[in-house]
């Protein structure tokens, strides 16, 4: 079952039950980072030293073993997400909001109350007029995706037991008034409506990379909603390309319980900022468009494991250290979702590996965390 299907049929039901401030604060289990907590987490999940990369035919046979779930095997060519141009058109109420702030706030899960999304040291607050993409489902390879010249895929439904909230991500800066990090968007509340869809948008939406592509394309692979987004990529990343093809899956092995935790000192911010890392972003693939996030204390099933990018870092997992430039790799795992704040059950999909760790190392540092913070991890 992919992730789009197990949404649409939890609907509504988060695998935990929506928590409160209050409840997030008493239950929540976090991890310091740190050296000793890192290598903890790479020496209880049992992968290392005993897999081997299961890429190719070898990756294709794991998944249609059920060895491995399908999700995990999903390429980077085979997303093929889009986001619609839609405006902020009043303020949440005072009271979910930072003291002095007006707007919508991008959040870590569909409720008023959940975590606000910060970056650079300041909450994600889209301003009343602010233009923000709707993101889409991935592109079903049955229905869709190259055979079909990528047309652009119905919309992710809304979420919410208190309203009516929406998956996006803000425009640049200067449109929205915030920067461009994922996360679910208040849509409305009862009869108060605080973001609609915005056709007249003259721009045009890429994603936070300009891997996808503006929903308005449709199948047109000549038009501007695609090309652009191609143009404006980074110089390493190939920008949208209708594509398919396969991924490898990295290390596999048994499944391994872990638990999200903290990884401390990511820029020069307080933890509340750390805490809103892309590290702790679901993900389709590893290192790309952003689906869910996780937060401390979820817990999820470990299947694979495997490096993008080389990190210089010292502090690291230990199956992600590489004894040649005497650092670690960018790993990325791929989980199936146990049992989360804003993530139902059961939903497969690729997290950085430094925020995972064994439940007993997480267990144990709660305490340490929530007094750097203040006694809270939303940063209101």
């Amino acid at each position: 079952m992919s992730i789009d299907d197990l949404v649409r049929r939890t609907g509504d039901r988060l695998a935990a039950q929506a928590f409160s401030r209050r409840r997030l604060l008493g239950t929540t289990a976090v991890g310091l980072m740190s050296a000793q907590a890192l290598a903890a987490c790479g020496k209880a999940s049992g992968h290392h030293g005993d897999t081997t990369q299961t890429t190719g035919k070898k990756a294709r046979e794991a998944v249609a073993s059920g060895a491995v779930p399908g999700g995990c095997g999903i390429a980077r060519g085979r997303i093929h997400v889009c986001y619609e141009p839609w405006q902020v058109v009043r303020s949440e109420p005072a009271d979910v909001l930072p003291r002095g702030r007006k707007g919508v706030a991008v959040r870590k899960g569909p409720e008023p109350d959940a975590p606000i999304v910060y970056k650079y040291g300041e909450p994600c607050i889209i301003k009343v007029g602010g233009i923000f993409g709707r993101q889409s489902e991935r592109q079903n390879d049955r229905t869709g995706g190259v055979r079909n010249d990528c047309p652009a895929p119905p919309l992710r439904p809304t979420r919410g037991t208190d309203g009516k909230f929406v998956w996006g991500i803000p425009a640049t800066h200067a449109i929205s008034g915030t920067w461009n990090k994922g996360g679910w968007i208040a849509h409305s509340s009862g009869s108060v409506q605080y973001s609609r869809h915005d056709p007249g948008f003259d721009g045009v939406l890429c994603g936070p990379a300009d891997l996808d592509f503006d929903c308005r394309a449709g199948t047109d692979a000549s038009s501007k909603y695609k090309t652009q987004c191609r143009h404006a990529a980074r110089p390493n990343d190939p920008g949208f390309k209708c594509l398919g093809g396969s991924t490898s899956l990295g290390h596999c092995g048994a499944s391994t319980r872990l638990q999200v935790g903290i990884q401390e000192n990511i820029d020069d911010f307080p933890l509340i900022g750390d805490l809103s890392h892309e590290r702790y972003n679901l993900k389709y693939q590893a290192d790309s468009t952003t689906i869910f996030w996780l937060v401390p204390g979820d817990l999820v099933d470990r299947h694979c494991y495997k490096c993008t990018l080389y990190n210089p870092s010292i502090k690291c997992p230990a199956e992600t250290a590489n004894k040649n430039d005497h650092g670690c790799c960018r790993a990325y795992s791929c989980v199936t979702v146990v049992n989360a704040k804003y993530v139902p059950a059961g939903v497969v999909g690729w997290i950085n590996s430094s925020v995972l760790r064994n439940p007993r190392v997480a267990a144990t540092e709660i305490p340490g965390a929530l007094k750097q913070t203040g006694g809270t991890f939303n940063g209101y």
